[in-house]
């Protein structure tokens, strides 16, 4: 029987299973750092040594490459490497972990294990692994899984949860490399008289220092004012948003949040009359009616 990369983990096995011994399977994880698209990265029968064995490399549950929670500088440090032996090493748990994973998904009644509202150990095992401590939270992201694995998301990704998330499919974007300005701790500004900086090597004068590595901004698009003042602060959205963004982006940015409102006769201020804005946010004083107005937020910081 043929077996090919292009199918899922559990059903890739349970064929591999028909032609081969359990122990003459061997699993092993890519050191690749990319987001990977599919589960298996190749399937490789070995025929050269004395006993034929089956070589199945997969993308997931990883001691290192895209899923791990090793130290990036060590993740980083596998991936360039030609040397096999650090990578076998790691492979030889990898190989006993993903047969516990393939065992467990296939023991008689699994499916029935699990509670709806997430109370079962299978659920709590699981969500330790995604890193999620929330349930609400888990009902909206665990579709998501194999991308949660990843400790480096993809801007990409992050954007596409977050339109399905909120139904705003094709409005909203994400923006990377704002400008931010990063307060310098004390004892890391540069001082005349301590040899803590050098000149022309890591030197920088003043309080703050100017990023644009950690900063991103959410940027919603042509909405409906009703829509958009359930993002305001203290909106019904605005929360949902934050812990969303800090979530899938393990926080490691500050967030800002730019609203393109469509206008709405709505948005122009009568005092006293509930049916239009009220003073404050997204409120319109005079007769300027412009096709849209651009609201900024801080989101997070």
């Amino acid at each position: 029987m043929k077996l090919t990369g292009q199918t899922s983990f559990y059903r890739l096995i349970k064929k591999a299973l028909n032609d081969y011994d359990k122990n003459d399977i061997v699993l092993r994880n890519s050191s690749k750092l990319g987001h990977p698209n599919k589960e298996i990265e190749y399937v490789r029968p070995n025929n050269e040594e004395e006993k034929n064995f089956l070589e199945i490399m997969v993308n997931f549950m990883g001691l290192y490459g895209s899923s791990s929670q090793l130290p990036s500088y060590m993740l980083d440090k596998f991936s360039r490497s030609d040397n096999e032996n650090w990578k076998l090493f790691f492979d030889f748990f990898n190989n006993y972990l993903l047969w516990i994973f393939f065992e467990s998904v296939s023991m008689q009644n699994y499916p029935k294990s699990f509670k709806k509202d997430f109370s079962d150990r299978i659920s709590t095992i699981l969500f330790n692994i995604l890193g999620i401590d929330d349930k609400e939270v888990a009902r909206s992201y665990l579709p998501f899984a194999p991308l949660l694995l990843s400790l480096r998301r993809p801007k990409l990704q992050i954007q596409r949860v977050l339109e399905y998330n909120f139904n705003l499919k094709n409005k909203l974007f994400i923006l990377e490399n704002i400008p931010h300005q990063v307060v310098i701790e004390p004892k890391q500004r540069s001082r005349l008289g301590k040899l803590n900086n050098r000149l022309s090597k890591n030197f920088i004068l003043g309080k703050k220092a100017l990023d644009y590595q950690s900063k991103m901004a959410i940027y919603i698009k042509g909405i409906n004012y009703d829509e958009a003042i359930k993002y305001f602060p203290k909106g019904q959205k605005y929360d949902k948003l934050k812990q969303s963004v800090i979530f899938l982006t393990n926080n490691e940015f500050a967030v800002d949040l730019y609203i393109n409102i469509k206008y709405s006769p709505k948005m122009n201020l009568k005092l006293g009359d509930d049916s239009h804005s009220k003073l404050g946010y997204g409120s319109i004083i005079g007769k300027d009616k412009k096709g849209s107005y651009l609201m900024f937020f801080r989101l997070y910081s």
